[in-house]
């Protein structure tokens, strides 16, 4: 499943959500953390970031921001998101199946 980390802090913050980035972006890397992947990043003008994450489901991010992001969890929403372009009509309906399973539990 897709994922947004709507990421956002106070500018006070950045030294300790860079330090708390390189813990988690280290554990990714060497392969601490299972079935967690972090697809793209784009950081916002105003202290903060926009993360895509693919994960079986938000428990599985929740536990990485845990253990290695505890401070940018609280600073952070997970969205889950369906990715509509490029893709087929099959794939993206699959992914709104997936979607309503998940909002309805």
């Amino acid at each position: 499943m897709l994922f947004v980390a709507v990421h956002k802090w106070k500018p006070e913050e950045d030294i300790v959500m860079m330090k708390e980035l390189v813990a988690g972006f280290t554990a990714l890397l060497e392969g601490k953390v299972k079935g967690v992947e972090l697809c793209s990043t784009y950081m916002r003008s105003d202290h903060g970031a926009f993360c895509l994450w693919n994960s079986p489901g938000k428990k599985e991010l929740d536990d990485l921001f845990k253990e290695y992001l505890p401070k940018m969890l609280k600073e952070t929403e997970f969205v889950p998101v369906i990715q509509s372009y490029p893709a087929t009509t099959e794939y993206t309906l699959e992914q709104m199946k997936t979607i309503i399973g998940i909002a309805s539990k």
